[in-house]
């Protein structure tokens, strides 16, 4: 699926769906959907991926059968232009607390997102692991190409929590959120945080790099 459509980035629907019941619906772009739906349950905190059966492409978007086809899911909702987030208001004592950090790795914030996507004005992130890359996504919103990051690695089999994750905007504190359900200790934007998201980021043992 192409990322533009006439000279213009190619935002879709693309709807989730967990044991048949449908989750979330997210505007992005349509690329790396098996992905973005691993890293966004991840992201999300609502189902480990120990627990995911399978990840099938359908004509919409992603279905996902758990293990345990009984568990509680969130209500449907739909999500604007590649935000990803659930929660309407954040509570850093009921976020994880990391129990241990990664090293930096060195020069990760040399970094550049270059592709024509982020030149469109879209968003990059990437993952490293011992210094060299591990995964990388883009798409039209953060959140969406930090989940296809994420995913990316667990579909991999590489442990999220053993790469550091760069973005190419400012870290907020839904951004630490998603790391933090993730157990990604290394948070890295060559901009600054907001000053919630470096307290969130406190608050749960994580590292900001800037």
């Amino acid at each position: 699926m192409t990322a533009f459509l006439n000279g213009l980035l190619n935002e879709q629907p693309v709807s989730l769906t967990v044991n048949g019941r449908g989750l979330v619906t997210v505007m992005m772009l349509k690329d790396m959907t098996e992905e973005f739906a691993a890293g966004y349950l991840t992201t999300e905190g609502i189902v480990p991926y120990a627990d995911i059966e399978s990840v099938m492409q359908t004509e919409t978007g992603v279905s996902v059968l758990t293990k345990n086809p009984f568990k509680v899911l969130l209500p449907k909702k739909s999500v604007v232009s590649g935000c990803g987030g659930t929660a309407s208001y954040l509570d850093p004592e009921k976020l994880p607390v990391l129990e241990s950090c990664i090293p930096v790795p060195k020069d990760i914030l040399n970094h550049t997102f270059s592709s024509e996507v982020i030149k469109a004005g879209g968003f990059g992130a990437a993952a490293f692991a011992e210094g060299m890359g591990a995964a990388c996504a883009e798409d039209i919103g953060q959140f969406t190409a930090l989940d296809k990051v994420v995913g990316r690695l667990l579909l991999e089999g590489i442990p999220p929590e053993s790469t550091a994750v760069l973005v190419s905007g400012k870290v907020t504190a839904d951004l630490v959120r998603k790391c933090l359900h993730a157990k990604i200790s290394v948070l890295a934007s060559k901009l600054p945080p907001t000053h919630l998201a470096a307290e969130v980021a406190k608050n749960g043992k994580l590292t900001l790099v800037y």
